[in-house]
């Protein structure tokens, strides 16, 4: 079966990690041999290490697709074309500082969207359909340099998880007056901060009574990530701020999206199964 966009772009991150493709040949060359290791394909040796030979290793659709790929982290920032003074330009390459700190986490990256989307829904299996639409648009403006869009795309996934769980909160609620003051409450405060801050205050009482794991850190991750993603948001969704939003800033807050949600999805189970 002919590799996909999904797969060819994991591989091609693969081959990055594994060193020595300073050329794009090489990296064709890499990427067959990921693609033969996983498929458990049987390679003559010499096909694997003759260079010129890749025509033999992947078909001229699947070579495109890498092509394609490669020319879409050049213009992200992650590669780009040369290698030194002597051998400037295609089919040399090379990480930039960025790709190269990108590479070394040796985890799925945003600039994988594909991979980073199924991380993420194994992380969160359950995860809202509309989180899942805003945080797909979120990586697809990150990939394509919209890093703006991006921030407050994350913003309307973040908003969206943090309003399930207030209101899952809401329903745990047992006594019929404290459930319907809450409500009542939320229902009235306009801003998603507020709202955020009318459930901190009455979560805070519960802690005792909830398990060890999901309780640890939860307030500086809840509140932490919370805050980052928002004030991202705010930068770039109003020109009278004065500030930018960063590619790093973006990347860092897209990496914490996912163990962020995790937690608040965990959350929602245990109000779920448990009155309050």
């Amino acid at each position: 079966m002919a590799m996909q966009m999904e797969e060819a772009r994991g591989f091609v991150f693969q081959a990055l990690r594994e060193g020595d493709c300073n050329q794009f040949p090489t990296l064709l060359s890499s990427v067959a041999r990921i693609n033969a290791r996983v498929h458990n394909i049987s390679l003559d040796p010499r096909q694997i290490h003759l260079q010129g030979n890749e025509g033999q290793l992947l078909t001229e659709p699947e070579k495109s697709l890498i092509q394609e790929i490669v020319w879409s982290l050049i213009i992200q920032g992650i590669l780009i074309p040369g290698l030194n003074d002597s051998n400037q330009g295609w089919p040399f390459l090379r990480l930039t500082e960025y790709g190269r700190r990108c590479i070394e986490e040796d985890r799925i990256l945003p600039h994988d969207p594909d991979g980073f989307l199924r991380d993420f829904h194994r992380e969160v299996p359950n995860a809202d359909s509309t989180v899942v639409e805003y945080l797909t648009e979120a990586l697809q403006c990150y990939i394509h340099g919209l890093h703006r869009s991006a921030a407050v795309m994350l913003d309307g996934a973040s908003e969206q998880s943090v309003l399930l769980l207030i209101d899952s909160y809401g329903n745990s609620i047992a006594d019929p007056n404290a459930k319907q003051a809450f409500e009542t409450t939320v229902e009235k405060t306009q801003s998603i901060f507020r709202k955020f801050e009318q459930f901190e205050r009455r979560f805070s009482g519960l802690q005792q009574k909830m398990p060890r794991a999901l309780t640890d850190n939860v307030d500086s991750q809840l509140r932490g990530v919370f805050d980052l993603i928002r004030s991202s948001r705010n930068d770039a969704g109003h020109p009278a701020i004065s500030g930018s939003v960063s590619r790093d800033a973006v990347y860092s807050h897209l990496r914490l999206f996912t163990p962020y949600c995790k937690r608040i999805n965990d959350l929602i189970t245990w109000f779920t199964n448990n009155q309050t």
